[in-house]
Order: C-alpha cells, then structure tokens, then sequence
C-alpha cells in the first residue's frame, strides 16, 4: 500500500510552492499507475493512448504532422519517431507524405487504431471519474480551475518568452 511517507511530502513541509508541486507530482504518478494498469488487457500505454486521441480528434482525416504530434505530447523528435514507428508496427497508425510539402511526413490513424479507442474509452472514462470524485464535486470544479488558471499562466510565460526572444 502506497502511503504518503513513500511520497517523502514531508521533506517539503511548509513551504507551500513546493508542497503543491510535490503533490502533483505524486498525484500524476498514481494517476499514471492506475492508467497504466486499466491499459495493460488493451496491449496499450497511456501514451500510444494520447497519440491515438490527438491524431484521430486533431488530425482528423487529413492527419498530423510528426512536428505536431511531437509538440501536443512534449516528447523529443527522436521518442515521436520511435512511438509512432511502435503505432504503425501495431497497426494503429500509418505515414504518409503530404501533398503540399514532401517533407513533411503525416501521420492518420487506421481503421484497427479508432476501433481500439472506440473499445478503451468508455473504460478510460470510467477510471477518470472514479479518481476525481475521490473529492467533492465540488473540489474537483476547484481544482480543474486552478489547474486550468495554472496552465494557462505557465503556457502564456511560455509563449511571452519565445516571442521576446525572436
């Protein structure tokens, strides 16, 4: 059994920014675990899964670029080859070259990749539901605000800072 003693929160004791990093820190990776777990029957991770959802619900049909791919997931170039490369061997994905530049290298979800989403998301939902509402609903509103308020200043950082340096 995991106890927060595990987690060594304690290390981190009042000071606050620390704390709530530490926190989702150890939160992601019981999320993580339990996702994990829930994919193992499916022969799927929790990031082929995150693939599979972005190339089928923001590519659509015309598909995505690696480059894209790459930047919703936050992984290297090099780790997008190798997991898209893992789709295709699974079946679940296939590449192909635009139309309108050749060097860009598309990438669509095949008929056996939007049949094993269809057969996991029902489930995956389930298993959200059933982490967040360990809380209050209202809790849960709480921190999908301040979660959202978060990301958006970090991204919002994140986006000032490339411009200024352009």
């Amino acid at each position: 059994m995991t106890t927060l003693k595990n987690f060594y929160l304690d290390t981190v004791k009042g000071r606050p920014s620390a704390e709530a990093f530490n926190a989702m820190m150890c939160v992601c990776s019981l999320l993580q675990r339990r996702m994990d777990e829930y994919f193992i029957p499916y022969e799927l991770t929790s990031v082929k899964f995150n693939a599979l959802m972005l190339i089928k619900y923001v590519g659509g049909k015309d598909g995505m670029s690696q480059n894209d791919i790459c930047h919703h997931l936050i992984v290297s170039p090099s780790n997008i080859t190798r997991l898209i490369d893992r789709l295709i061997d699974d079946g679940y994905a296939k590449r192909t070259v635009s139309a309108a530049d050749r060097r860009i290298k598309l990438i669509k979800i095949t008929n056996r990749g939007s049949k094993i989403l269809d057969k996991v998301f029902k489930g995956y939902g389930e298993v959200i539901q059933q982490s967040a509402y360990l809380l209050e609903r209202k809790e849960v509103e709480h921190l999908a605000a301040l979660l959202l308020k978060w990301f958006s200043k970090l991204d919002y950082s994140d986006t000032k800072g490339e411009s200024d340096e352009a």
